[in-house]
């Protein structure tokens, strides 16, 4: 990282390896990626980006699960990496 304290929504995007805006304000949603606002911006810190890289980290290699139907092996690598594995079972849909 730069030797910043804080970034914005689209530089975080791009510091975590460019997931979109939508699991960008989902993960600050769910606590899981701290934020400041100042004014009408939301900015993420460089230790918040630290925290939840340190937090995401996986010593062993995920469980090998079949998509399910609808979902590329891409797109549930990304959801898994960012921790969002599973949100539609506890959303009830």
């Amino acid at each position: 990282m730069k030797d910043r304290k804080l970034y914005t929504i689209d530089e975080t995007r791009q510091l975590l390896g460019g997931i979109s805006r939508t699991t960008i304000y989902l993960l600050i949603g769910r606590r899981k990626l701290a934020s400041v606002e100042i004014g009408r911006r939301r900015f993420i810190s460089a230790e918040a980006i630290s925290d939840f890289i340190d937090a995401s980290a996986s010593i062993t290699a995920p469980p090998d699960k079949p998509a399910r139907p609808g979902n590329g092996p891409r797109q549930r690598e990304r959801l898994e990496s960012v921790g969002l594995r599973g949100s539609r079972e506890r959303s009830g849909r």
